[in-house]
């Protein structure tokens, strides 16, 4: 019985460095740092398909009371805010064998508003959150052309200056969209890696086996879009904003449709591991393939590219 309580211990401590670690690795590398701090609730839902609730609880009381000991009360915060939900709503939602849809729309909205809060929290204007926005997106595009400078890919200090107040101006108009849109990959990522994991070491991770990652969106939802494209064809500016963001924020779940189609055939034809890596390059580098894979999941409404009446496809669809 010590043994196996020691064993426990010894879990929740090192779930909890790394969380701690991968959340700090923002602090100290601007960019790939902060894909790295996406990984924080990560460790801590592994702990708990291990060893149950009690430890999971351990490590997200653990985490916050260590980076605040280590770092600032801000970051406790942070933590606690941004990535503590995520971890509770996916251990649970996988414990219970949710399906992935509920799960990624629930933590892709806790994590936008646990992020926008963490803005808030540092600026300390919670009463002004569209300047706070302002201002982290202008820190941001310095960052990025002074990236460019460094690697000498700038233009001219005018065209510089000129693109840079174009795509300051569509940042702060999407903003809210591409802010959702980009945790709504995070989110799916959780889901369908630790799915994944937990369906190739069931014995490890309690025995329970979740269903494979399939992503089946509502078809009803189709007349959300088509709505959102008629605000923002309306030529009224805050109709059109809203219009705006409502496409971005439905093509990022449509993208996670066709996705889950693009999985379906690549295992149907059981195509070569290199073509598929190739098209994870691809898709990670070309917008306009991104942009294909949503229409594949939109069209999946009238087209039905998954239709019962193949064979059964194994494992992930």
């Amino acid at each position: 019985m010590l043994t196996r309580w020691s064993a426990v211990l010894a879990e929740v401590v090192l779930a909890t460095l790394l969380a701690v670690g991968c959340f700090s690795a923002g602090l100290f590398f601007p960019f790939l740092g902060a894909m790295v701090t996406l990984l924080s609730p990560l460790p801590l839902v592994v702990l708990a398909m291990r060893r149950g609730r009690a430890a999971l609880l351990a490590g997200v009381v653990l985490a916050p009371l260590l980076l605040g000991v280590l770092g600032s009360r801000f970051q406790a915060a942070a933590f606690a805010l941004e990535f503590v939900g995520p971890a509770l709503i996916l251990a649970e939602g996988l414990r219970r064998g949710r399906r992935p849809e509920g799960l990624t729309l629930g933590i892709a909205l806790w994590l936008s508003v646990g992020g926008l809060a963490v803005l808030l929290l540092g600026a300390r204007q919670w009463s002004q959150p569209h300047l706070v926005v302002r201002q982290h997106l202008d820190a941001l595009l310095r960052d990025v052309e002074g990236m460019t400078a460094r690697l000498g890919l700038a233009d001219g200090p005018e065209a510089a200056a000129a693109s840079a107040a174009q795509l300051r101006g569509f940042l702060l108009t999407a903003f809210p969209g591409l802010f959702f849109a980009g945790n709504l990959l995070a989110a799916a990522g959780y889901d369908a890696a630790l799915r994944w994991l937990v369906r190739r070491h069931p014995a490890v991770y309690g025995g329970r086996v979740p269903e494979p990652w399939r992503f089946q969106l509502p078809e009803h939802l189709v007349w959300t879009f088509i709505g959102s494209g008629a605000l923002y064809l309306s030529g009224l500016s805050r109709l059109t904003e809203t219009g705006l963001n409502g496409l971005i924020a439905l093509v990022g779940l449509y993208f996670l449709q066709g996705v889950s189609i693009l999985l379906f055939w690549i295992q149907r034809f059981q195509l070569p591991r290199f073509l598929v890596v190739m098209s994870v390059v691809v898709l990670m580098v070309q917008p306009l393939a991104m942009l294909l894979i949503a229409g594949v999941g939109l069209f999946d409404v009238w087209c039905a590219f998954r239709r019962p009446t193949l064979p059964n496809s194994p494992g992930v669809s």
